[in-house]
């Protein structure tokens, strides 16, 4: 989903609305629209962008951690799945973070504190941030790896 219209990855609801404009069936685009919702606010946008053979930006592969229940955090951390590609590259950074995650949350620091404090901000930062379209799954998850040690540092007793 690209947010600035003429960036790479601009947001398909910008497209839709100018399509809306030019005359497209507006009933078509509502389910497409929820669905896409939906997804975000559970975690599961990476994997609907993938169910439709999009490409997923960079800030997509934070929306697990960001959104995702306990269950989820541990999917993702079962690893890449299907074969050598750079899909399989960003799961396995993300499962990397994900492992992460679970031992933080093993050792007793809540989810829901942990996503509103650090992971949802991040997000919505890699959202917003200019270039980051053009960023490796490295510096995807020495970004996030950096949000989750700042929130722990922060919340020391």
């Amino acid at each position: 989903m690209r947010w600035f219209p003429g960036e790479p990855g601009a947001c398909r609801w910008w497209h839709r609305r100018r399509g809306v404009a030019a005359g497209t069936n507006v009933r078509e685009e509502v389910p497409d629209l929820v669905a896409e919702c939906e997804a975000f606010l559970v975690g599961s946008y990476v994997e609907l962008l993938d169910g439709r053979a999009e490409p997923v930006p960079v800030w997509a592969w934070t929306n697990v951690l960001a959104h995702g229940s306990r269950e989820d955090i541990d999917r993702a951390a079962m690893g890449a799945q299907g074969g050598w590609t750079s899909s399989r590259r960003w799961r396995s950074a993300r499962a990397f973070v994900a492992g992460e995650l679970q031992d933080a949350l093993s050792r007793g620091v809540s989810l829901t504190d942990v996503q509103r404090d650090a992971l949802v901000p991040l997000e919505l930062e890699l959202v917003s941030l200019r270039g980051v379209w053009a960023w490796t799954p490295q510096q995807w998850l020495e970004a996030v790896r950096a949000a989750l040690r700042s929130y722990r540092s922060s919340n020391r007793t």
